[in-house]
């Protein structure tokens, strides 16, 4: 488990209307058109019910796994036959992977669907998790879990972009949080900066999906 430290002192305050700024989690999605739903929650954890700076939880893949071993991601995968919808697969893969229970949570809304160049779109939701809830890496999948703080994700100093890559002919950022070795890249710092941004925590600059 790593509590990553921030760098930066300045306050994080999260806005009121944190649900609204979000898109409804139970809307229609989009079709995937050549790919494959995968789904993924950001779970932010406070330390008390007033907590205006919660963590987001992240875990690192284990290095063993053929797909994306070492990477910084969310809690998610794809969908089981049994799952209803995208949600619950989200739900159901941090319960396997985090040890998240099947109540407490409290779904804020989604993010934008992010293609990977491995032939996914990935849909992340958003929650709360339980107030007295401690994560845990509960599958041989996941190494460890990361643990920053929004105030260190809003950091501009931890925050690059490596670069720009064409989907179906729009650019977009490629996007890097050094939080943690390895960092935060690829599909998951493209879902955190839709968060940040939303959130009021980044300026708008070169960013398009």
């Amino acid at each position: 488990m790593v509590l990553c430290k921030a760098t930066v002192s300045r306050p994080v305050a999260l806005p009121d209307d944190l649900a609204r700024r979000l898109d409804d989690p139970a809307g229609a999605v989009p079709k995937p058109v050549g790919l494959r739903w995968a789904a993924v929650i950001g779970l932010l954890l406070r330390d008390a019910e007033d907590d205006p700076d919660p963590r987001l939880l992240f875990i690192e893949r284990s290095r063993a796994l053929r797909a994306h071993g070492g990477q910084v991601a969310f809690p998610g995968g794809k969908p089981e036959p049994h799952d209803a919808t995208l949600l619950d697969t989200a739900l159901r893969e941090a319960a396997e992977e985090v040890d998240l229970p099947p109540s407490g949570t409290t779904v804020l809304g989604r993010l934008r669907p992010v293609p990977t160049p491995t032939g996914f779109l990935i849909m992340p939701f958003v929650a709360w998790a339980p107030l007295s809830w401690t994560p845990r890496a509960a599958s041989p999948e996941v190494h460890r879990l990361v643990m920053p703080r929004l105030r260190e994700l809003a950091d501009p100093s931890i925050h690059r972009v490596a670069g720009q890559r064409m989907w179906r002919g729009h650019p977009y950022d490629l996007h890097e949080y050094a939080v943690h070795d390895p960092p935060v890249w690829g599909a998951t710092a493209h879902m955190v900066r839709d968060l940040l941004l939303r959130l009021g925590l980044a300026e708008d600059a070169r960013d398009s999906t």
